[in-house]
């Protein structure tokens, strides 16, 4: 077996490994599955014949499933894990109706299978007080998902979830089956994965130049004049917001307009207003802050749809079922990452007129469940 690459990612470590991931340790397997659960090829028959048939059984008694979902199982007779969570790549029947009005090609529909079922694994780690999960590289047999998307898909979603979590995760990712696997008909080898390898490097890259960044910013206030004391920190119960604002920096002036229309309409935000909530002691500030709110304003541009910190915010919106209400300053496409979840969300066109504030507002006050005279 290859040494494994690994990646840091706060408190936690995300292992590429060369290998069977049935000799894998982690207290959750992921297996890549048809919204049948037929468990009848690949990884998924793996699981099946070392565990026993129980894992297939109790994984049917789950369905109906749709194409992205993720079902929980038992794990079995497997010797380490307590469960197995199948990841539904594939659909022989071509029911994808789930995909209507959200997705116009194959490239799509691939990206919300990956973004999606990687997501909710995650959301039921969480749920579940889990703290290690082995994943294969889901729906690159016979959901025929190009490896290369699929590189940069994990690479998205496994990245982005363990950027904004201060828990301990151990992450493996198994890039190839052994050859006892015969449904390997990719025949694919190390150097088919640069792609991947490339993906998590830069991801790590990017958050560990982000951390120095806002490390820089921290030690100084707006003034520049003195290091940021504990103090300064928000707490939890300190906060009373009805509404979290996601922007740009580049965006300040139109965010601080926008704020200043909640501030005259009576309404109570929370805003990142320099950037120094961004760092890597304070990423909790930011989770209770839009745990805490009721509604997020998404200030859509060219600059906070390329931010990544923009969309870590939405992703943890959108896993907290916050409703989100977009204010668009130009007409640039949502990120890839989140326009799925976003796409079909009413927007505003915000010209800094009256009329504009005005359907802020009205929005807004119709997600709190107030009027404008409350």
């Amino acid at each position: 077996m290859n040494t494994p690459r690994e990646y840091k990612y706060n408190n936690s470590t995300l292992r590429v490994i060369f290998g069977d991931i049935l000799d894998s340790k982690a207290e959750v397997i992921v297996s890549s599955d048809d919204t049948g659960i037929s468990m009848s090829g690949g990884v998924s028959k793996a699981i099946r014949d070392a565990g026993g048939e129980i894992i297939h059984e109790d994984a049917k008694k789950k369905l109906p499933a749709q194409v992205g979902d993720v079902i929980v199982s038992t794990a079995g007779n497997l010797e380490h894990q307590k469960y197995v969570f199948h990841c539904l790549t594939l659909d022989f029947d071509h029911k994808i109706e789930v995909f209507e009005g959200k997705v116009t090609n194959t490239e799509d529909m691939n990206n919300y299978i990956i973004q999606h079922s990687v997501d909710k694994c995650f959301r039921l780690m969480q749920a579940l007080d889990l703290h290690s999960i082995a994943f294969p590289c889901i729906g690159v047999g016979l959901a025929r998902i190009p490896i290369k998307q699929l590189a940069v898909n994990l690479a998205d979603v496994i990245s982005s979830n363990l950027f904004k979590t201060q828990k301990s995760y151990e992450i493996e990712l198994y890039l190839f089956m052994s050859t006892g696997y015969d449904h390997n008909r990719l025949a694919l080898s190390e150097m088919d994965y640069i792609d991947m390898f490339e993906n998590f490097a830069i991801k790590a890259a990017l958050y560990q130049y982000e951390q120095k960044q806002a490390s820089k910013a921290l030690a100084k206030d707006t003034d520049g004049n003195r290091q940021l004391a504990v103090a300064d920190i928000p707490k939890r119960e300190e906060m009373h917001h009805q509404v979290f604002i996601s922007y740009s920096r580049k965006d300040a002036d139109a965010a601080n307009a926008i704020r200043e229309i909640l501030e005259q309409n009576g309404i109570s935000y929370w805003i990142d207003k320099e950037g120094i909530f961004s760092g890597e002691n304070y990423k909790e500030v930011i989770v209770d802050a839009i745990e805490t709110s009721k509604a997020v304003v998404f200030v859509s541009s060219v600059h906070s749809n390329a931010s990544i910190n923009v969309i870590r915010e939405l992703g943890y919106s959108v896993q907290q079922n916050k409703t989100i209400i977009p204010i668009m300053l130009d007409d640039t496409p949502y990120a890839k990452s989140v326009r799925l979840d976003i796409s079909d969300i009413h927007q505003i066109e915000f010209h800094g007129d009256s009329s504009s504030g005005k359907e802020i507002v009205t929005s807004i006050l119709y997600v709190l469940g107030l009027t404008k005279d409350e």
